[in-house]
C-alpha cells in the first residue's frame, strides 16, 4: 500500500484506523479483565438488568489472568540462546540489555490472551529497546499475516486531540496527529524508515491462515463475566437475607412493634409474631459458579481443580497425566516461538547495526533452546530420579547441579560450584561428600 502524506492522506488514513475501532475496543476490554480492572464492565452488565446497580457489591475472582498465565508456558524458564557467527558473551549481553526474557514472557502471556500481538524493537538514543504492542493500539495492512507491509501504532492521549500515530512501512516512517495529518520529524524530513525493514515481529497464538488478527478466546471472557455477575448477585442476596425478617399478624396495619431483648412483645388475642428465616440460594449459586470455573479451566487445557485451595497432594505421574493436554499445547507453542525468536534477532540486527554499524555480523544467526518442563515431583521423587541417573552413568554430579539450580548456565560454572561446596564441606568436617574428581586436584 502506498504512503499517504499531508492533508490529502488524512481521510484515507483515518478511515483505516477508525474501521478497526470495535476490534481495538474489544482488545482493550480484555486487557482490563487481565489487569484486574473489571468493575466498570461488571457495573455495565448489572445496569442492564437492575435499576439501582450501585446497590450491588462488586468483586472478582480473576479467572482470565490465572488461566492465561497457566497456559502461557513457553517462557516458564529462560531459554538458552546460542549465537552462530557472533561472540556469545556479546549476544547474551544484548539480550540482557533489552530485558528479553521478561518482555518475551509478557508477550507470550498477552498473545495467549489476545491471540495476536507484536514485538517492537526501538532505539532510545543509546541502546536498543524491546516492547510488546497489543491489538488495542495496533492496525496492520498485510496480504500475508506473517509479512505485514504496514503497521500503525496508536499512542492515546488524555483526549482525542493529544492522540498520535506512528505509521511504518519497510521504507517509510511518519508521525501523524489525531486528524491523520503528517507531523514534521526533526532530522528526518522525508519520513524515511532507516532500518529498511519493519521494526516489528508479529506474534500469533497459532499459525495464522489469512487474517492478521486471530479470532478466539471469547469463552474465557464470557465465563469471567458470568462468574462476576453471579458473585455480585449472590452477595446482594446475602446482604438482603443475612438476618431473619420480623413479621406480625393480627395487629392493625401500620402499627410498629418495638422489639429487642429488653422488650416484651404485646399482641392482641388473635395476634401472631415471628421471624422468617432467610432462604437465599447460596449453595445453588456457589455450585453454578464452581461448575463454570471448572468447565472453563478444562476447556483451556487446565486441570479442573486449578482453582481449588485444598487440592490433595499427588504423585508426579498423576500430575503429568493431569497436565498432558497443557504440555502438548506447549510443544506446539515452542515451535512457533522458536521462529519468532529468530525473526526478532534479524530485526535486532537491522536496528542495532543502523545505529552502531558493524556491531552484529550480517551472517550471525540465533539458535534458541527451550528447556523441557519437568514432571512435578516431590523432593524424595526428584532426588531418587537424580540418583538413578548418576548410578546408570547417564549423569555426572555436574548434570545434577545444572538441573537443581537453573541459575547456573554452564557446565564450567557447575563444576566450580561443586568444587567450592566440596572444599567447604571438608573445612566444616561435616557430611560424607567426596564429590567428583576435578582436574588438577587430589582426592
Amino acid at each position: 500500500m502506498g504512503f499517504f502524506s499531508g492533508k490529502s492522506g488524512a481521510d484515507p488514513f483515518l478511515s483505516l484506523v477508525k474501521a478497526s475501532s470495535a476490534r481495538k475496543a474489544k482488545a482493550e476490554l480484555w486487557l482490563k479483565y487481565y489487569r484486574d480492572n473489571q468493575a466498570e464492565d461488571l457495573l455495565a452488565l448489572i445496569r442492564r438488568r437492575w435499576s439501582r446497580p450501585e446497590d450491588f457489591r462488586l468483586f472478582q475472582i480473576n479467572l482470565v489472568r490465572k488461566i492465561t498465565n497457566k497456559r502461557a508456558m513457553v517462557y516458564k524458564s529462560p531459554p538458552v540462546r546460542s549465537f552462530d557467527g557472533w561472540d556469545q558473551a556479546a549476544g547474551e549481553a544484548l539480550y540482557r540489555e533489552i530485558g528479553a526474557n521478561l518482555t518475551l514472557k509478557k508477550a507470550n502471556r498477552l498473545t495467549k490472551l489476545l491471540k495476536t500481538t507484536a514485538l517492537q524493537v526501538g532505539w532510545n538514543g543509546a541502546r536498543p529497546t524491546l516492547a510488546v504492542v497489543t491489538p488495542n493500539i495496533l492496525d496492520v495492512v498485510a496480504d500475508d499475516p506473517e509479512a505485514p507491509s504496514r503497521i500503525i501504532v496508536t499512542h492515546p492521549g488524555a483526549n482525542d486531540a493529544d492522540t498520535i500515530y506512528s505509521d511504518w512501512t519497510a521504507t517509510s516512517y511518519q508521525r501523524r496527529d489525531w486528524r491523520g495529518n503528517v507531523l514534521p520529524l526533526a532530522g528526518n524530513p522525508d519520513g524515511v524508515n532507516p532500518y529498511g525493514v519493519l521494526p516489528f515481529v508479529a506474534l500469533f497464538d497459532e499459525a495464522p491462515d489469512d487474517a492478521f488478527f486471530l479470532p478466539g478466546g471469547d469463552d474465557l471472557i464470557e465465563a469471567q463475566q458470568a462468574v462476576n455477575v453471579a458473585l455480585a448477585n449472590l452477595w446482594r442476596a446475602i446482604e438482603l437475607q443475612a438476618h431473619g425478617q420480623a413479621w406480625a399478624a393480627g395487629v392493625p396495619v401500620g402499627d410498629t412493634i418495638k422489639i429487642g431483648p429488653d422488650r416484651a412483645v404485646t399482641l392482641p388475642s388473635d395476634g401472631k409474631f415471628g421471624f422468617a428465616a432467610p432462604n437465599a440460594p447460596i449453595e445453588e449459586v456457589l455450585k453454578a459458579v464452581e461448575f463454570v470455573i471448572k468447565q472453563t479451566a478444562v476447556a483451556n487445557d487446565l486441570a479442573a481443580n486449578v482453582f481449588e485451595l485444598d487440592a490433595k497432594a499427588e504423585s508426579g505421574a498423576a500430575k503429568e497425566a493431569e497436565n498432558r493436554d497443557l504440555l502438548e499445547a506447549r510443544q506446539d507453542d515452542v515451535e512457533l516461538w522458536r521462529v519468532y525468536e529468530a525473526r526478532l534477532f534479524e530485526v535486532l540486527k537491522a536496528v542495532v547495526n543502523t545505529h552502531q554499524p558493524g556491531t552484529i555480523p550480517e551472517s550471525a544467526a540465533l539458535r534458541t533452546d527451550f528447556g523441557e518442563i519437568g514432571t512435578s515431583m516431590s523432593e524424595a521423587e526428584r532426588l531418587d530420579a537424580y540418583q538413578r541417573r548418576l548410578d546408570l552413568g547417564i549423569w555426572s554430579p555436574v548434570d545434577a547441579m545444572l538441573a537443581d539450580n537453573p541459575d547456573i548456565r554452564t557446565r564450567g560454572d557447575a563444576l566450580a560450584e561443586l568444587a567450592r561446596r566440596r572444599d567447604e564441606t571438608a573445612t566444616l568436617g561435616v557430611g560424607g561428600f567426596a564429590g567428583p574428581t576435578f582436574p588438577g586436584t587430589q582426592q
